[in-house]
């Protein structure tokens, strides 16, 4: 009868959801390989940097909103066309219309909190910027973002080749979010 009762009691305490959650979402060790494939935008993305609860439950509307009053921007500047192509080697490709930017990506420096550093390369072998990232991936979807800031270079690296003027509008509604990143939410070919 004792038996009974404390194994029960065992399982609890070795019960640990961290794992669970980390075996439901196919393991917490993100690397370059789970990114691997072509991915196609689906939408933008937006995360706050914060990581207080109660700022991260507001921010789940606010983020919204964000999304909302960027998708408009995002379409007219070209970005519905986005395709990301990673490669097993930690090379990407990522085309926006004509415009193919190719990179490296890389570990984040020390005491950064971002998953990867996303190295862009001008004609293959210039290196024209470095931007910690910050990706989730969940099945065949993947949130790849950008300190807000660092987006902001990268949108108007993609105007000044294209010469899209809604990439103005973007970037500086951009600007006045302080502590987000953002992106682009991709869906898996």
């Amino acid at each position: 009868m004792a038996l009974m009762l404390v194994a029960p009691m065992a399982a609890a305490q070795s019960f640990d959801l961290g794992s669970l959650l980390s075996k439901l979402t196919g393991g917490s060790e993100l690397t370059v390989s789970k990114m691997a494939g072509t991915w196609n935008y689906a939408e933008p993305a937006v995360s706050f940097k914060s990581d207080n609860l109660l700022k991260k439950a507001g921010g789940a509307a606010a983020s919204a909103a964000v999304k909302k009053k960027l998708a408009p921007y995002y379409k007219s500047a070209g970005f519905e066309k986005l395709v990301l192509k990673v490669e097993e080697d930690s090379t990407f490709t990522m085309s926006i219309g004509r415009i193919n930017l190719k990179g490296t990506i890389t570990a984040p420096d020390e005491g950064s909190d971002a998953s990867f550093k996303f190295n862009f390369m001008l004609v293959g072998k210039i290196k024209a910027a470095s931007m910690d990232t910050y990706v989730k991936v969940s099945g065949s979807s993947m949130d790849l973002m950008f300190d807000v800031s660092k987006l902001i270079t990268l949108m108007e690296l993609a105007g000044n080749i294209s010469g899209s003027s809604a990439v103005k509008g973007a970037t500086s509604l951009l600007k006045g979010y302080d502590g987000i990143t953002a992106g682009f939410t991709l869906k898996k070919q």
